[in-house]
């Protein structure tokens, strides 16, 4: 309890110090996923790389999910990273206490992602998620180069 609570406090300190600096515009998003059961989360993602010319762009996302398990609600952190290729596939990592997961599919121009992938959890946890794994993924922020551009013809 004390590691879960430790790293939630350096996770928000880490976000309000780079948006008091406005070097980086936090971008919110709000996550579904079903593995063996259904996971609710949203938080925080920072854009690390942003390649202009071919809008590749990397996520760094933090955040805070629940999930229902064993007739109870429980609390999970979140760290993830997200690749994004283009503006029509995205790849994604993340773990948190209880289980590590990946994802690949495909995205809408960097506002909503969709994917499949797979979910393991750790031997040691309460909670297990474990299986193929369901997911969408929607962004919401007033940064506009973080979605993408649709380029029609030539």
């Amino acid at each position: 309890m004390k590691r879960k609570i430790i790293f939630v406090a350096l996770c928000i300190f880490i976000t309000l110090k780079m948006t008091a600096q406005q070097k980086i515009q936090s971008i919110y998003y709000i996550d579904y996923s079903f593995a063996n059961r259904h996971l609710l989360r949203g938080g925080v993602e920072f854009m690390l790389i942003n390649e202009n010319d071919s809008q590749n762009k990397l996520f760094l996302g933090t955040g805070y999910g629940i999930v229902n398990y064993n007739g109870k609600i429980h609390g999970i952190p979140d760290l993830h990273l997200s690749y994004n290729i283009g503006t029509f596939l995205f790849v994604k990592a993340g773990s948190s206490f209880s289980h590590a997961y990946s994802l690949v599919g495909i995205s809408l121009l960097n506002t909503c992602d969709i994917g499949i992938g797979y979910s393991t959890s750790y031997n040691n946890s309460d909670i297990k998620i474990q299986g193929f794994t369901t997911g969408i993924t929607f962004r919401l922020t007033r940064k506009n180069d973080v979605y993408g551009k649709l380029r029609i013809g030539f």
